[in-house]
């Protein structure tokens, strides 16, 4: 099977239709992003087991996107789950998606070491770094064994600056949450083969996802991450759970609470034709209160700076 599928990735890569998509995708990247799909596959026996149409959809997604998908690079992926393939984005492919717009002074997501960390306060979302890092020695000594967290951070060009940490356990709990392969301890995930990347990856996407200024690009990143395409197009997340943010919260509790309130209200009163025409002839109907919904979307539009 495994050769098979090599094959059929080969074949697609060949055909006219293929490649046309591609160079109008790509330009001139387009030669050397296909050879780097048949690359990956015949480097992974995983992923030569896996259904050939996820794994050309999953790189169009990153032909989308302009992510080279060499895992040296760290900035796309295409990873096996179990019989289909999926994209994913690294931590540096978020960078990279930002830098594109212009809008960003500067961006990154890091390990945090015991020896770097004065003070945590997770109910202000405050992080307090020692002042002088030339002290601290265990990032340089390679103690990985004394990581306890991660941060990510972003500055736009107005001066605007976020950040986001969390505690290792808070990664370890969110991808026992989020991502079966963890869950069921699959040693080829990426959780398992570079789990510090996984984190800072997980920091960046929640940092900018519920904080950031979005292009278009990266809001599908943030979208299309860990799906799966079958051959019509649909996707499914086949790892992950949709993470639901404040602001969806927000939107159904306003929504039930409006839905609550049509079932208080009475019922209109039924009137016969003789009442509804001198109701007509003396003063006009009155007209039922409309919702405004358009005070609701402000109030989401306050939860969430930048769309």
């Amino acid at each position: 099977m495994a050769t098979n599928a090599l094959q059929e990735i080969k074949r697609s890569l060949n055909a006219i239709e293929i490649k046309g998509r591609f160079n109008e995708i790509l330009g001139a990247k387009a030669p050397q992003f296909m050879a780097s799909i048949t690359n990956a596959v015949a480097n992974s026996t995983y992923l030569q087991n896996c259904e050939p149409q996820s794994i050309m959809s999953a790189a169009f997604i990153a032909a989308s996107l302009d992510l080279p998908i060499d895992p040296n690079l760290g900035r796309a992926w295409i990873i096996p789950y179990g019989s289909k393939a999926q994209f994913q984005i690294g931590y540096k492919g978020f960078v990279e998606l930002a830098i594109r717009t212009g809008k960003y002074r500067d961006m990154n997501a890091v390990e945090v070491y015991a020896d770097e960390i004065l003070e945590y306060n997770p109910i202000l979302g405050k992080l307090r770094f020692v002042d002088d890092f030339s002290k601290c020695t265990q990032r340089e000594k390679g103690e990985t064994d004394k990581i306890v967290g991660y941060y990510a951070y972003y500055e736009l060009l107005t001066g605007f600056s976020k950040g986001l940490y969390m505690t290792k356990a808070q990664v370890i709990n969110h991808a026992n949450r989020y991502s079966m392969a963890y869950k069921k301890k699959k040693q080829d995930s990426p959780w398992y083969t570079n789990f510090d990347d996984m984190a800072k990856k997980t920091v960046l996407k929640l940092l900018l996802s519920k904080w950031a200024m979005l292009s278009i690009e990266m809001q599908k990143a943030i979208t299309e991450d860990q799906k799966v395409f079958d051959m019509y197009g649909n996707g499914e997340y086949a790892d992950n759970m949709i993470e639901t943010t404040a602001t969806d919260e927000l939107a159904e509790q306003v929504v039930e609470e409006i839905v609550e309130q049509v079932k208080d209200e009475p019922a209109p009163e039924k009137k016969t034709r003789s009442k509804k025409k001198n109701d007509e002839g003396m003063n006009p109907p009155e007209q039922p209160e409309q919702v405004d919904f358009m005070q609701f979307d402000a109030q989401f539009n306050d939860e969430v700076p930048f769309k």
